[in-house]
């Protein structure tokens, strides 16, 4: 029985330590996509996000949201600012479409930084800038 305890304490007390010596890495989502954002220069639409709470978290899911949009080309999240920017293909991309789905996925306060807006895409069938069926209602 003491043989077993002995054992025990032995094995608990090399796994502790081996535990311990493990390196932990941080990576700084701001610092790795500031790097490369836009690089081609390409037009950009602003959105302030201001319930973003956490970049592991929110901050993911609203470059996840906005990246999904047609037209985005690269999008970067500012947490402590509580903006975001996306590099969009002119003529591609329609700001108040992104911004209903930002405030589908429970971001009731975003809003279009300074105002500005993308031109809404252009109708392939008639060259004509497309009609948003869907607007978001920001209050």
């Amino acid at each position: 029985m003491i043989r077993f305890i002995i054992c025990a304490a032995l094995i608990a007390a090399f796994v502790g330590c081996r535990e311990s010596e493990r390196e932990s890495t941080t990576i700084d989502i701001n610092q790795v996509t500031a790097a490369s954002f836009n690089q081609d220069g390409s037009p950009t639409v602003e959105f302030n996000v201001p319930e973003m709470m956490c970049p592991e978290g929110c901050g993911v899911a609203v470059k996840g949201i906005l990246s999904k949009q047609p037209g985005a080309k690269d999008v970067f999240v500012d947490f402590d600012a509580k903006t975001a920017t996306v590099a969009i293909e002119e003529g591609k991309f329609d700001s108040d479409k992104a911004l209903a789905a930002l405030v589908d996925k429970q971001f009731l306060k975003s809003s279009l930084k300074d105002g500005v807006a993308a031109k809404p895409p252009l109708d392939p069938e008639f060259g004509t800038e497309s009609k948003v069926t869907e607007q978001a209602t920001v209050q």
